[in-house]
């Protein structure tokens, strides 16, 4: 048996997409790229309450990791309280909705994570044992992926604030 396939006139001259759908595409990328800011400065948030929170929740693991680091070892205790407790500050001050607070915030998280990246780095080349105590599933990650998702959250800080201050310029 034959099947025969019926195509309408109408359906051969349609293209694949009609502009009316496109418009919307459009429309909605743009909408998104509008709040990316917003979304990246939350994503910092979130990373650093996260991160922040498990350090605390193994505090003495942290200390301890930290205590083996050549050159940094002896401020442990000082990194083991500091590092986590800034995180935690960073992430509440991003969600302050006071444009200089949030784009302060912004600014110091992007520098700490250019310092996140320098420090894996450096222990990635200079030591045998590596250790990493980020937490949860941050910490699970290999070396070159870390260093990768670092990098990435970095471009995005960098991105963030440069359209916050465009945005915040228009205004």
């Amino acid at each position: 048996m034959e099947k025969r396939i019926n195509i309408s006139v109408y359906q051969q001259d349609q293209p694949a997409s009609s502009p009316k759908r496109g418009r919307s595409i459009r429309s909605g990328a743009r909408w998104i790229y509008r709040r990316l800011p917003d979304l990246i400065i939350y994503g910092y948030a979130f990373l650093y309450m996260y991160t922040g929170w498990a350090k605390f929740m193994n505090l003495s693991t942290f200390i301890r990791g930290n205590s083996k680091i050549p050159y940094l070892g002896q401020y442990a205790k000082l990194i083991g309280y500091g590092i986590p407790s800034l995180e935690i500050v960073l992430a509440v001050l991003l969600i302050i909705p006071m444009y200089w607070i949030r784009r302060s915030a912004l600014w110091a998280s992007t520098i700490l994570m250019g310092v996140f990246i320098i420090y894996l780095s450096l222990m990635v080349k200079f030591v045998e044992k590596k250790l990493c105590h980020c937490g949860g599933v941050i910490e699970s990650m290999g070396w070159k992926t870390h260093i990768a998702f670092n990098i990435i959250w970095l471009i995005a800080g960098i991105f963030a604030l440069v359209k916050t201050k465009v945005k915040h310029s228009k205004i």
